[in-house]
C-alpha cells in the first residue's frame, strides 16, 4: 500500500519543479533496481508508480537541479541504542562562532527540518545554479554543506522521522525558503582545507595508508565466484572509512560495473549493501 504522506510530500516537491527520487524505508539507499539521486524526476507518474512499487519509502531531493543548498549541521547526541552519534561535533556552535567571527547572519524566512539524530538541515534557494553537482564536508566543524542531493521529511532513520521545524510565527514552505548568501556558496565551492596538517599529521599518514590499500583492491577487481565476498568486503570500507551510506552506495554500484567479471545485478548489489548497512 502506498505511503500517503510521503507520495505527498514528493508531489508537492515535483509539482515546484524540484526533482525527487526514492530511498529505502529506513534507510538511505536506493531500492533494488533504482539508481540514487540519479533517477530523479518532476514527473508525477513516475512518483505514483514508485508509490505503487515501493509502499513505503524514503524521499530524496535533488538539489543540483533544484537550485538549492543546504547546511547540514551535526549536534551532539545517541541513537537510540545509546550510541554516540556525530562524533561529538556541534555544527550549530561552529556556525554561531563564524557568523559571529565574520558578522554574518543567516537570511529568513527559512525552511529546516530536524535529522532523525538531532542534527539541523536548513535549506535554501540559489539564484544561480551550481556549476556542479557538489558538496562540502567539514566546510565547518560540524558542518556540510550540500549541493547535490539530500533526503528531507516525512523520511525515516532509526525509526525517527526528519521533522519539518516550526517556527513563532508562519510556517515556512520549503519553496518559499530565503536565497543563500554568497558567503554560503563561497564555503561550498572553496578549495577543501578541513584538516590542519601540523596537528593531524600522524592521523592523516594513517588515513593515507588505509585509503591506498582500499583504492588497490578495488583495482584489483574480483571474477565470478568471488564477486560477493569481494564487493561486500568494498561495502564495509567504504562505510568504514566514512562515506555517506547514499554515496557508498553509488561508488559500489560503479566499483561493481568496472571491477567485477561479470558485474552482479543490481539485485544482489542492493542485498550486499544492505546487509552491510545492518552490522554498523
Amino acid at each position: 500500500m502506498p505511503d500517503n504522506n510521503t507520495l505527498a510530500a514528493a508531489l508537492d516537491l515535483v509539482g515546484h519543479g524540484a526533482p525527487v527520487y526514492p530511498l529505502i524505508y529506513g534507510t538511505k539507499a536506493p531500492p533494488a533496481g533504482h539508481h540514487g539521486y540519479k533517477e530523479a524526476t518532476t514527473d508525477p507518474d513516475q512518483v505514483r508508480r514508485w508509490a505503487d512499487e515501493l509502499g513505503r519509502f524514503n524521499l530524496g531531493i535533488d538539489l543540483f537541479t533544484s537550485g538549492m543548498v543546504v547546511l547540514d549541521l551535526d549536534r551532539p547526541g545517541t541513537d537510540r541504542n545509546g550510541h554516540a552519534v556525530h562524533g561529538g561535533k556541534n555544527g550549530v556552535k561552529a556556525l554561531k562562532i563564524y557568523l559571529e567571527q565574520h558578522q554574518r547572519r543567516l537570511p529568513h524566512p527559512m525552511y529546516a527540518e530536524q535529522t532523525p539524530h538531532g542534527g539541523l538541515h536548513l535549506f535554501f534557494n540559489l539564484d544561480k545554479p551550481l556549476e556542479r553537482p557538489t558538496r562540502k564536508t567539514n566546510a565547518l566543524p560540524g558542518v556540510d554543506i550540500l549541493g547535490d542531493f539530500v533526503i528531507t521529511s516525512p523520511s525515516e532513520i532509526d525509526g525517527s522521522p526528519y521533522l519539518v521545524m516550526q517556527g513563532q510565527t508562519q510556517p515556512v514552505s520549503i519553496h518559499d525558503t530565503a536565497t543563500a548568501p554568497q558567503w554560503i556558496v563561497d564555503l561550498l565551492t572553496a578549495p577543501q582545507t578541513a584538516f590542519n596538517p601540523t596537528k593531524a599529521n600522524y592521523l592523516m599518514k594513517g588515513q593515507k595508508a588505509y585509503t591506498g590499500r582500499l583504492l588497490d583492491k578495488i583495482v584489483q577487481g574480483a571474477k565470478e565466484g568471488e564477486r560477493n565476498t569481494w564487493l561486500t568486503s568494498i561495502a564495509g570500507s567504504l562505510l568504514y572509512a566514512g562515506t555517506e551510506p547514499e554515496n557508498a552506495y553509488q561508488l559500489l554500484d560503479a566499483i561493481n560495473r568496472e571491477f567485477c567479471t561479470p558485474p552482479l545485478g543490481d539485485r544482489e548489489v542492493n542485498s550486499i549493501f544492505k546487509s552491510i548497512l545492518k552490522r554498523r
